[in-house]
């Protein structure tokens, strides 16, 4: 291999096969379990083609009206971005066996992807009359109607999610970023406070805390659920350069001086992020 090459592996960090070890035959599993966990496992590795050979492999092992090693075959093809193929398993899958979620809530959002929402919504729609306590579907049809710009019909499958799992912390926090949107702050402190108490070691909801805090002029609380995001996630500079700002915005520049040697530390990346953030607060 020549230089030239290994030097734009090495500028774009790409790994090279090593030429003088050919690669082997990919291990083949003995039964469709055995080769649905061998598919996971090169999906999670990033090998995507693997996956697809072994996801298909346990499909052939499987009786044929088993789908569940095809919806993993199709949600690999859709990983890899084979998104015709990863349709026509779904579709398989849906018409071998009508009376299953998994193929909706795949091509849901697969469809989704795509920007087809009406389709997207209605297999989402038909998974929920197969099983309405779904508290993942109800969210996915959240989080779409979300996407396709209904965020208060959004709200009904939001609380359907919360009332099928309580103790799910996330759904929590997701009501509460989307009563955020609608300028409902009260109730989003509320969701976002039920997320804090059942996740009370996770920056991240702290953090989400911070805008409806602010933009309802509860200025101090604001402030102060950054320092407690920053406290459990002391490595995050983002955070020093949110409070940077806040701080200042507060009319606190003395205490903003002390966060200027961490937040100069951030990257691009946190940049953009305190950009955002402060849209949010409509800075």
């Amino acid at each position: 291999m020549s230089d030239s090459y290994r030097a734009i592996a090495d500028l774009f960090g790409t790994n090279l096969a090593d030429e003088s070890q050919p690669a082997g035959p990919i291990k083949q599993g003995r039964s469709a379990d055995e080769s649905d966990q061998l598919g996971k496992l090169s999906l999670e590795a990033g090998k995507y083609q693997e996956a697809i050979e072994h996801f298909k492999r346990a499909v052939e092992q499987r009786d044929p009206n088993d789908v569940s090693s095809r919806i993993d075959l199709a949600g690999a093809l859709e990983s890899s971005d084979q998104f015709p193929q990863a349709y026509r398993q779904y579709m398989k899958a849906l018409n071998l066996k009508g009376d299953e979620v998994e193929p909706h809530a795949g091509l849901a959002d697969l469809l989704k992807r795509h920007g087809k929402f009406r389709e997207s919504l209605e297999h989402l729609r038909q998974g929920l009359e197969k099983d309405p306590n779904s508290a993942f579907l109800n969210f996915k049809m959240a989080e779409t109607l979300r996407d396709a710009g209904a965020p208060r019909r959004a709200l009904e499958y939001a609380v359907n999610a919360v009332v099928i799992k309580p103790d799910d912390p996330f759904f929590h926090y997701w009501i509460g970023d989307l009563h955020t949107v609608l300028g409902n702050y009260e109730e989003a402190l509320q969701s976002l406070r039920a997320a804090v108490e059942l996740s009370p070691g996770d920056d991240f909801y702290y953090l989400r805390c911070v805008v409806p805090f602010w933009n309802s002029g509860m200025r101090t609380e604001a402030i102060k659920a950054v320092r407690l995001a920053s406290d459990l996630n002391p490595e995050k500079h983002l955070y020093h350069g949110i409070l940077e700002e806040l701080l200042r915005a507060n009319g606190q520049d003395e205490e903003a001086e002390l966060e200027v040697s961490r937040s100069s530390q951030m990257d691009r990346y946190d940049d953009d992020m305190l950009d955002r953030f402060l849209d949010e607060l409509k800075f």
